[in-house]
Formats: C-alpha cells, structure tokens, sequence
C-alpha cells in the first residue's frame, strides 16, 4: 500500500504525447504550400504541430522523409495484394490490381497524398530523395515477377517489367496530383492498361 507521501512525490514532467503522423505531416504539408518547403524548418513543424522537437524526429528524422512517409503502406499492400493472387491469375493483372489497389486510400488521406505529390513534382532533391523509397515497391514487384516466371529477381525481365509499372505508377500519380479528381487508384490502373502493365 502506497503512503499518502509517495502518493504527492514527484511526478514524471508530463505525459505521453499521442501523435498521428499522418496528422503532422499534413499540418507540415499545408504549411509548406503556404510558407516555403525550403523556408519551414524542423522546429516550425514541430511547433505546429504541438510537440516536442524530439517527438517529431522520433517519426520523421528529416524533411524529406516527412513529405515522402506516405510511401510505406502502398508498398505494405502492394505486397499483401500480391502474396494473396491465385496462381491462376494472370501475371499482368495481379500486377495492375495489386498497384491500383495499394493506393485505395481513405479520403482523409487524399489531401496529404496530394499536396505530397505537388511538392515532391516542384522539387527535384525531394524526387532524388525517393528514389530510394520508390525502389522498394519495385523491389516488391520484382521478386514477385521473378515468382512468377521462374526468373531471377535482379534478371533483366524482372527488373525491367517492375521499373516499367513503378515509373508508369508515378508518373500517373504526379498527374493525378495536378490534374484530376478522381480517386489516385482509377488513374494508375488506367494509366497502367494505357501501357498494357
């Protein structure tokens, strides 16, 4: 049993901060549309968005990883989508499917994904930036291409054929960003049957 004294004793200085990451970029994001990607430091996210410093760099260690942390999930249900074709199902449409359908989003997501998309289009270090982040989705297609035809990931069909769909998916998905209302997924999957992916 605890003592009235221990009770009173010094407490931990505040609590944990609940943070939505989602949240806070899209509060970064929006700030950078209307100040400066260049102009918004670190620390001006982190006082928009009501958190620590630290917090913040807990979820996004830079700037660029900020605007670009929309990219894990797509490639987490790319990868799903793909793991749960049929064999029996052509090669081709898995693909177009599962691209399409890693990027069914709720609609409080279409903002950020957008605004997201719009800066990583004006910004040629923020597109250098991803192609690191771009190159797992590839690697995803790949190895499941490799599955498929009996081929080596890094062989050249592979590599090619998942290079094709990444680039013809951003590509699509930059136009999406300046041009269309409709939902992201319907551009690519047409963007994709457009080039036979």
């Amino acid at each position: 049993m605890n003592s009235p004294a221990a009770e009173s004793g010094p407490r931990r200085r505040g609590r944990p901060v609940d943070v939505d990451p989602d949240e806070v970029a899209l509060l970064a994001l929006r700030h950078f549309a209307e100040h400066g990607y260049e102009a918004t430091t670190m620390d001006d996210i982190a006082r928009i968005a009501g958190i620590g410093r630290r917090t913040l760099f807990r979820y996004f260690p830079s700037k660029p990883a900020l605007v670009w942390g929309g990219m894990e999930p797509v490639v987490e249900r790319t990868k799903a989508e793909l793991d749960a074709a049929t064999p029996d199902e052509p090669t081709a449409s898995v693909l177009r499917r599962a691209i399409a359908r890693s990027l069914d989003m709720p609609p409080d997501r279409i903002e950020a994904t957008r605004r997201r998309l719009l800066l990583i289009g004006s910004d040629d270090s923020l597109i250098a930036f991803g192609l690191g982040r771009l190159a797992l989705n590839r690697d995803v297609l790949a190895a499941f291409i490799a599955r498929r035809t009996a081929s080596e990931p890094g062989g050249l069909h592979a590599s090619v054929l998942a290079d094709a769909l990444s680039a013809a998916s951003f590509s699509a998905l930059l136009w999406w960003a300046a041009n269309s209302d409709q939902e992201p997924a319907a551009v690519v999957a047409e963007a994709l049957a457009a080039i036979g992916g």
